[in-house]
């Protein structure tokens, strides 16, 4: 990882400062972050940047060695997939943790979004929906939920 151009991109981009600061907020680090969701979580933290702005907030991010960034085909969402430890990013990019700390150690658990399961249903070979539900996704939600995908369809 390229520390300096980290600090660098940390202290010119406020997109990259603020997903930095957002990560450092987590509970846990994450292994992914999908592009639509962290542009929903900076816009709850009070921020108001477009797509392209946190697209490319996350593009220095990658040339920092901090990940890769992945643009979503075929029914995938694009995502950033770290290879540091997300939590980290900020401290290491303001100069307090060591760049030698953000590396992923193996036996930490990670995941996509507190309290969410990303989850990809193959409706057909060439398209697939993938949906996010609450881990504790109850049977009547599940109902409600499959009863509104029923109510979609325009066959009798």
């Amino acid at each position: 990882m390229n520390i300096e151009l980290l600090k660098s991109a940390y202290q010119d981009n406020e997109a990259v400062k603020a997903i930095c600061d957002h990560m450092a907020a987590r509970a846990q680090n994450q292994n992914e972050t999908m592009l639509h969701r962290i542009v929903m979580h900076l816009e709850h933290d009070g921020w108001d940047f477009r797509k392209d702005d946190v697209r490319s907030a996350l593009r220095q991010l990658e040339s920092a060695g901090c990940g890769r960034y992945v643009i979503g085909r075929h029914g995938w969402k694009s995502r950033f997939v770290w290879a540091v430890k997300s939590q980290l990013v900020s401290a290491a990019a303001s100069g307090i943790q060591s760049a030698e700390s953000l590396e992923e150690d193996e036996t930490e658990e990670v995941v996509v979004d507190e309290g969410l399961l990303e989850h990809t249903f193959w409706l057909r070979p060439d398209f697939a929906v993938t949906v996010d539900l609450p881990v504790d996704l109850t049977a009547n939600e599940a109902q409600r939920l499959s009863d509104f995908v029923r109510a979609l369809s325009f066959d009798e």
